[in-house]
Formats: C-alpha cells, structure tokens, sequence
C-alpha cells in the first residue's frame, strides 16, 4: 500500500475534524456528562436509542451528524482505551466510516502473513451505532471499549 497510512490520511483527518467540530452543536440538544469515558457510553446509547427508531432510520443517517457524531464520540471513547483512528488508503470511499483498531495491526501490511493469534480489535463506530437495534437485549455500548482494554491487558 505504498506510503499511504492506515492512520494519517487526509479522507480520516476531514471526516474527524467535521465530527469533533460538530461535537458542540450535538451535546447541545443532548445533554449529559460527555467525559469520553467507557460509562458515559450508557447516556450515548440512550441518545442514539431516542434519536433512531431502529436500524433502518440509523441506515439512512449513515452520513449524517446525527450519527456520525455520536459514532465519533464512540470512536474517541476507543481511542482512550487504546485504539487509534484508522481508514483503508486502498479504498476510494469509507461506507461505514473509518474505524477504531489496535495500531500496527498485521493486516495493514503488504505481508500475506496474518495468523489467527494475529487478531486484534476493531470497531466500525458507525455501523456499531446503528447495529445497536440488532444487538441482545443485554448487550450495552459501554462493551465497546473493553475489547481493546482486554486486548493490551491479554498482551502486555
């Protein structure tokens, strides 16, 4: 993939900076704690639960700031617990948006080396908003951020 990142890539860099700036205008009409921490992911569910009536409205916001903002906010949240940002250089286009993984992940490579003890979490922010309505009803969005806790704790 030549010298295109996986994490430093102009069509991630816009697509954070327009979340993060539309961040302010989001918290306005939903209030609550916003301290990007794996508890405040509950009131987020909550917001993205009131906001969408199920997973065909959330489909068809895909785009937009009223799911790509709290999908950011998600994303930030994974950040803290270890995640970086990262989008495929090799696609045009990022359909459910850019992801949140562990860094240095084998399948980034050019290498066709990538062995099941070579997983490392990922999450589609976006699509993980919008799979909430297909989850159990026990799963919650603060789980999320625990794979990637889990991850360094199993690998440190």
């Amino acid at each position: 993939m030549g010298e295109q990142s996986w994490t430093d890539h102009p069509r991630l860099r816009s697509w954070l900076q327009r979340q993060e700036s539309s961040f302010p205008t989001w918290t306005a009409t939903h209030p609550g704690n916003w301290d990007f921490t794996p508890a405040s992911l509950d009131a987020l569910e909550s917001a993205v639960r009131a906001d969408f009536a199920d997973w065909d409205a959330a489909w068809a916001a895909r785009d937009a700031t009223s799911l790509t903002v709290p999908a950011w906010y998600l994303g930030e949240v994974c950040v803290r617990a270890g995640a970086v940002w990262k989008v495929n250089p090799a696609a045009d286009t990022d359909p459910d948006g850019p992801a949140v993984a562990i860094p240095d992940d084998p399948a980034e490579s050019d290498s066709d080396r990538y062995e099941d003890e070579d997983y490392r979490p990922a999450v589609l922010p976006v699509a993980e908003l919008r799979d909430l309505f297909l989850k159990p009803p026990d799963w919650r969005l603060h789980q999320v951020p625990a794979a990637f806790t889990e991850w360094y704790r199993a690998h440190s």
